[in-house]
């Protein structure tokens, strides 16, 4: 799921970072994102130290459409 998160929030996700996010190691980090990108949910682009992962064809565009529409934060306890 962070992985998705960051793809829809800032249009790519790095393993480094799924990695530490999750606090899994590396080699599980490659498995997950290479099944995404397997099930066309990431695109994979580059390759070795410069690749990183974009919305791939089945990625769930409400959650790319939500991720880009404006948000407004109201104060809870303002009076």
């Amino acid at each position: 799921m962070t992985a998705l998160h960051e793809v829809a929030i800032t249009g790519r996700v790095r393993r480094s970072r799924y990695e530490r996010a999750e606090a899994i190691n590396t080699q599980q980090a490659t498995r997950d994102l290479q099944a995404l990108a397997k099930a066309d949910v990431l695109t994979a682009v580059g390759q070795t130290e410069g690749r990183h992962y974009i919305a791939g064809p089945r990625f769930p565009q409400n959650a790319l459409d939500t991720a880009k529409r404006p948000h407004r934060i109201v104060a809870p306890y303002a009076g």
